[in-house]
This record gives structure tokens, C-alpha cells and sequence, in this order.
């Protein structure tokens, strides 16, 4: 039997799929480019909990920042997926 190849995965990517919620900002995130705000919404999940996964998988190089917006005086973030 052979020995299993090291390195097959990017470590950066396997840390981003070990929670759930981020695997699912993933999935939208590789279908559109969309808000943390927008995230919350569709995913039916608190803001605070999806700006938080967000900040994880941009600090993992999974998705970046495509452009912002001002809204109601505070600044909106739009991100896409980079890995799939």
C-alpha cells in the first residue's frame, strides 16, 4: 500500500473548512461577491459571527477584498472566494 502524500492539501484552506460556517461563506462567496451583511442575511446567522469567519478566511488568503461602500455612515466590505 502506498504511503499517503504530505502536502496534498493547502493547510490554509483545511483550516478554513474546519468550521462549518465558513465553509458556508465559502459556497456563497464562491457563487457571488457579497457583504458580511448580505452573509448574515442569507445565511440566517448573526453579523458578529459571520464578520468574525470573514476576517479568519481573509487573514487565511481564501477570499479577498473586491471593493467598498459607504452605507449609513460606516463602510461596507465586499469580498470574493480565491480558493474553491
Amino acid at each position: 500500500m502506498a504511503a499517503p502524500h504530505a502536502g496534498l492539501v493547502d493547510p490554509r484552506l483545511a483550516k478554513a473548512l474546519a468550521h462549518p460556517l465558513r465553509a458556508r461563506i465559502l459556497v456563497v462567496l464562491n457563487e457571488r461577491v457579497a457583504s458580511p451583511n448580505e452573509i448574515a442575511e442569507m445565511l440566517g446567522e448573526a453579523l458578529p459571527n459571520v464578520s468574525y469567519h470573514v476576517r479568519t478566511l481573509s487573514d487565511l488568503d481564501c477570499i479577498a477584498l473586491v471593493r467598498t461602500a459607504q452605507r449609513r455612515g460606516a463602510t461596507e466590505h465586499y469580498y470574493r472566494a480565491l480558493k474553491r
